[in-house]
């Protein structure tokens, strides 16, 4: 007995110890949850949400690995989100704002429910800040589609406006009639 006792114990250690190195050497890419970013922690709690939706289309019909549904998987794996590559869409990838992420948190969390078309892909005017991963569009809130006349859109405008967003639009603002968009400030040098 003593000598299995004698081969058991080195075994155990050498399996703990390499577990802590690789739950400290996993850094921002996760591991057992050590070392999640804010960022990802963010997107995984509103992706795990019932009262956070993400589309998994464009509502132009195009298809890519941009959509909104995309754009949450890609910041919750610890990877940059992508952004589309037609129309005005640059390509390539962006890293969503927490401040953007917190204040759907903070929306879930005031109890309100909202479906989001678009993040970081989609075309957008050239200088969107959608492509600088500041800014999300939403089409329906609280299971109602935003419309002029329809509840809610404002207040969700009102707390993202207390919340850091500095450029809201929604019915009444070209190009806005059937939804509404978010966003916060230009990252500095962008």
């Amino acid at each position: 007995m003593k000598s299995k006792l004698s081969l058991f114990l080195p075994l155990v250690f050498v399996l703990g110890l390499a577990v802590v190195v690789s739950c400290s050497s996993s850094g921002s890419k996760g591991g057992m949850g050590i070392g999640k970013s804010s960022r990802q922690r963010l997107a995984i709690a509103l992706l795990e949400s019932p009262r956070a939706q993400f589309a998994n289309y464009h509502v132009s019909g195009r298809r890519d690995n941009a959509t909104a549904l995309d754009n949450m998987k890609q910041t919750a794996a610890g990877v940059p989100a992508a952004r589309s590559s037609y129309g005005t869409a640059p390509g390539g990838y962006v890293q969503l704002h927490p401040d953007m992420l917190r204040a759907m948190k903070i929306l879930t969390d005031k109890g309100y429910s909202f479906h989001v078309t678009s993040i970081a892909g989609s075309s957008h005017s050239s200088r969107s800040r959608h492509y600088l991963g500041t800014a999300f569009d939403v089409n329906k809130v609280n299971g109602v589609p935003v419309r002029s006349g329809s509840p809610y859109w404002r207040e969700v405008i009102r707390i993202c406006e207390g919340l850091g967003a500095t450029e809201t639009l929604g019915p009444g603002d070209r190009g806005h009639s059937t939804h509404i968009h978010v966003a916060w400030p230009r990252p500095p040098g962008m």
